[in-house]
């Protein structure tokens, strides 16, 4: 037992407890894809939290890890699949993307070609667009 405090963790609170990286119904992490790696609360410095989906059953897993852990699988060959989201950041092709753009879109839609009875509110939703150097596009809320 160790006798020197986490210095990221206050006095009393319980140190986190890291799962194994795996699929539970298959039994194997050999199809695990990392979908998002934040920083825990309150912050370790041993341990993220992380989500990840086995793509050969399609099952999705959220929990803490360590980090040993989860760089044994980013180390895989082959575990990057689409954006991953690692802190603030999303990742597309090894590297952060960058904002292209920003816009609003408006999140009323009628549901007839005909026009509304009653003039509804606009709603507008801000995005930004995120673009990778490989031209990978995605937009999202801002």
């Amino acid at each position: 037992m160790p006798t020197i405090s986490d210095p990221l963790v206050p006095n009393g609170a319980p140190l986190p407890k890291g799962e194994r990286i795996w699929c539970g119904h298959c039994g194997t992490a050999e199809y695990v894809i990392l979908d998002s790696i934040e920083p825990l609360k309150p912050p370790s410095a041993e341990f993220v939290d992380v989500a990840y989906t086995c793509v050969e059953c399609d099952m999705f897993y959220a929990h803490a890890a360590t980090f040993q852990d989860v760089a044994a699988i980013l180390n895989q060959r082959g575990t990057v699949s689409g954006v991953l989201q690692f802190g603030g950041e999303y990742i597309h092709c090894g590297e952060p993307m960058k904002i292209s753009g920003t816009g609003f879109h408006s999140v009323y839609a009628p549901v007839s070609t005909e026009d509304p009875a009653v003039d509804l509110l606009d709603v507008y939703l801000a995005t930004k667009v995120l673009q990778c150097r490989c031209g990978f596009r995605m937009e999202l809320p801002s």
